[in-house]
């Protein structure tokens, strides 16, 4: 279901006006911005406005995730086909692969944007619960309308990380940076129960995500197998993983991974642990097996990714 809206959408985004749907990419919005400061290949920061905004020339889709917030002026963006209104102290949220395109804006629109890659927020060490409600908000409503106060505090984040990101502090600069980011996640979480404390209701699908969300957080040192979260739910495995994919796009085996990769990498850069009593503590019969588990899903092994740091 999910797959056949997708093409749709991208069948109508080719469609629009004759103009080609285009892949952005970090490192190329670093290469083609004039006003950018990065962090490798993961992340981004610059501005936009009326004049250096591809999106108002043809459709665009991101490989990762970006933030915008409004500056001045104002601009008419579609975002997977849904127009919105974009104004001053407003935040507005793109996910990997949706299709952006600018409908019009006024001269004087600005805005600053921040890209970051998808492997740039699992290095993050955000608790699942805390990231839940965000994650199941913006998949649906990625427009956030915040305060003066909201937008100043967020730019100031904002420019501590370009500053970081232009510092010569090179041996914890991506520690420091993560941190800052971190900080902003949590205060637009804050924002976003602020704007909806719990008024929404929440459909069966809905719910069953959210339940088995609470349950991975709970087990996910110890179980790694669909059944039993199944079980715990009351419904079958196969059920399971229809309904988390569809409310979430992720399958619900890789929501267990997900998860046991960031526990293990939180357990291996800040415990002291050895990573032999990381394997057991997270429910491994050998060290091997988790060695394997964790390069099959992050492309290093353990040992590297401690010594990194």
């Amino acid at each position: 279901m999910a797959g056949k809206k997708h093409t749709t959408v991208r069948e109508r985004a080719v469609s629009d006006g004759g103009a080609p749907l285009r892949k952005v990419s970090i490192s190329r919005i670093k290469r083609e911005m004039a006003d950018v400061s990065y962090l490798s290949d993961d992340m981004v920061i610059t501005t936009l406005d009326a004049r250096n905004n591809r999106t108002s020339s043809y459709p665009v889709t991101l490989d990762g995730f970006a933030a915008i917030i409004m500056m001045q002026g104002e601009a008419t963006v579609s975002i997977d086909m849904q127009t919105y209104a974009i104004r001053p102290d407003m935040i507005v949220f793109f996910n990997p692969d949706s299709i952006i395109r600018t409908v019009k804006s006024s001269s004087d629109a600005a805005a600053y944007c921040l890209a970051f890659s998808k492997s740039f927020v699992n290095e993050l060490q955000i608790d699942l619960s805390t990231s839940l409600p965000v994650y199941m908000r913006f998949g649906k409503e990625p427009v956030l309308e915040v305060t003066e106060q909201d937008v100043a505090e967020i730019r100031q984040l904002f420019r501590l990380i370009k500053t970081m990101l232009q510092s010569d502090k090179e041996r914890y600069r991506q520690e420091i940076i993560r941190t800052l980011f971190t900080a902003v996640f949590y205060i637009i979480t804050e924002i976003n129960q602020r704007v909806q404390p719990g008024e929404r209701k929440q459909g069966r699908c809905e719910i069953i995500f959210e339940e088995f969300m609470n349950l991975l957080e709970q087990y996910n040192k110890q179980e790694r197998n669909v059944s039993f979260y199944a079980e715990k739910l009351g419904i079958t495995p196969k059920y399971l993983s229809s309904v988390v994919k569809e409310v979430s796009g992720k399958t619900a085996a890789r929501w267990i991974d997900e998860s046991v990769i960031l526990e293990a990498k939180a357990l291996l850069k800040y415990s002291g642990m050895s990573i032999q009593e990381i394997a057991y503590h997270l429910n491994f019969s050998t060290q091997s097996f988790f060695g394997k588990y964790f390069k099959q899903h992050t492309g290093t092994s353990p040992s590297r990714y401690k010594r990194r740091g």
